[in-house]
């Protein structure tokens, strides 16, 4: 039986828990006999997440353009783009989508080739949702076609629109930290042994990381005659929110500030010359499987949630000082009477992913089993976007991208879209 599993996303330049995801996914998909079509949504030069490196190549450029955008005619074709990366004659396609633009046209996709399309969201906010999209979405959750990364984040991703209660939200676990090895690298030595040292995994765009910033910065204040690493192990897309970090800390002379930017894997013996870590979601996991203190930012409130007991994101010992970042690097540093750090335990990450994604698979087969799309004509879009569609229609697309973007115009003209 020939089973393709596709993936909508972007990996290209960068190392984040997204793309580490669908790493972990693709291997797994591929053990369990399906072959594996990822349909990039970004054209990057490098590829820092290894493994991803075959599916480097052509992308979709118009992917953050809704469906509903474009005239049927024009849909068409740009579905045509999509349709060219699954192979002919199988028995079974899954789509997979992320993000809240991905979705739609991974909906149009699998209407086209007559697929089931599973939206697993990865982020826990969504800014892109309103009252204009809501309807898809609750289409796909009656479908049980739809979860997030927690039933917390499920629950926020409809309020307002639906009153679900946590027990009728669906959530999937997906797994990106294992991103550990013990090997060598330059940064072991680069981080010296300071009076305390302090850390942070992650993408540097986080919503969530001025509160941590700031927590540093209070601490290292307050603590002025003590030298104080602060490392950051992570990237940005744009160089001037490392420089905005790089401002911040400044000011502070007893404060050494490292900025890795993107590295995979993590090297074991760096991690652990940090005394403890303030990240979120599956950045504060990976810090805890080092063995390390592991301080969990809430997703969706950016407030402390805790320092975490257990891999399971169930148990968390709270700082008796207050509930700022400061307060519990004061906690666990200065007075050093909060509990241990969790034993090491990275090595038995890919038994624990493989039992999460085995559940995954599950979801897809509790998925209401008969085909059914929802209809992109019914998309709502902002007054922009209606703009966008009547001139992309007025004057077609090779003459709208070729105002504004000469590299997708390149992309759809080479696609044959010229005269669409």
């Amino acid at each position: 039986m020939n089973k393709t599993y596709v993936v909508i996303c972007g990996f290209a330049d960068v190392v984040a828990g997204g793309p580490i995801y669908y790493r972990n996914k693709i291997i797994y998909m591929e053990a369990q006999g399906w072959n594996v079509v990822v349909i990039p949504t970004s054209g990057g030069k490098k590829v820092l997440i290894q493994g991803m490196e075959r599916f480097l190549g052509p992308y979709i450029p118009f992917i953050l353009d809704m469906p509903s955008e474009y005239s049927k005619k024009q849909r068409r074709k740009l579905v045509d783009i999509f349709e060219r990366f699954i192979p002919q004659n199988q028995d079974e396609v899954v789509i997979e989508t992320g993000t809240d633009y991905t979705c739609y046209w991974g909906e149009a996709l699998a209407e086209r080739i007559g697929a089931k399309h599973i939206v697993i969201f990865l982020d826990e906010q969504n800014e892109r949702v309103d009252e204009k999209v809501i309807e898809f979405y609750e289409f796909k959750y009656a479908r049980r076609e739809m979860a997030c990364i927690t039933n917390e984040v499920m629950q926020h991703f409809f309020k307002g629109y639906m009153d679900l209660q946590l027990d009728e939200c669906r959530s999937l676990a997906c797994c990106c930290h294992n991103s550990i090895e013990d090997y060598e690298h330059p940064l072991i030595k680069q981080i010296e042994r300071s009076e305390y040292n302090i850390g942070y995994i992650g993408r540097l765009e986080k919503p969530f990381i001025p509160p941590i910033i700031q927590g540093f910065i209070n601490f290292a204040e307050k603590h002025s005659d003590s030298a104080i690493t602060v490392v950051f192990f992570g990237g940005a897309f744009e160089q001037k929110t490392i420089d905005r970090i790089k401002a911040q800390f400044e000011p502070l002379q007893n404060v050494r500030l490292i900025i890795t930017g993107y590295l995979f894997p993590l090297p074991l013996k760096a991690l652990k010359k940090i005394d403890v870590f303030v990240s979120g979601a599956g950045s504060s996991l990976t810090a805890a499987k080092a063995g390390v203190r592991s301080v969990m930012i809430d997703m969706l409130s950016y407030e402390t949630l805790g320092l975490m007991l257990d891999y399971e994101f169930k148990e968390y010992a709270k700082c008796p000082l207050g509930n700022t970042v400061s307060d519990y690097l004061e906690w666990i540093l200065v007075k050093q009477n909060a509990p241990a750090p969790l034993p090491q335990n990275y090595e038995n990450d890919w038994l624990f992913i493989k039992e999460k994604f085995a559940e995954h698979i599950q979801f897809m087969e509790n998925s209401v089993p008969t085909k059914e799309y929802y209809d992109m004509e019914k998309l709502g879009v902002s007054k922009k976007r209606r703009w966008k569609r009547f001139f992309r229609t007025l004057l077609g697309l090779k003459i709208y991208n070729g105002l504004h973007n000469a590299e997708a115009r390149f992309l759809l003209w080479k696609a044959g879209l010229s005269h669409a």
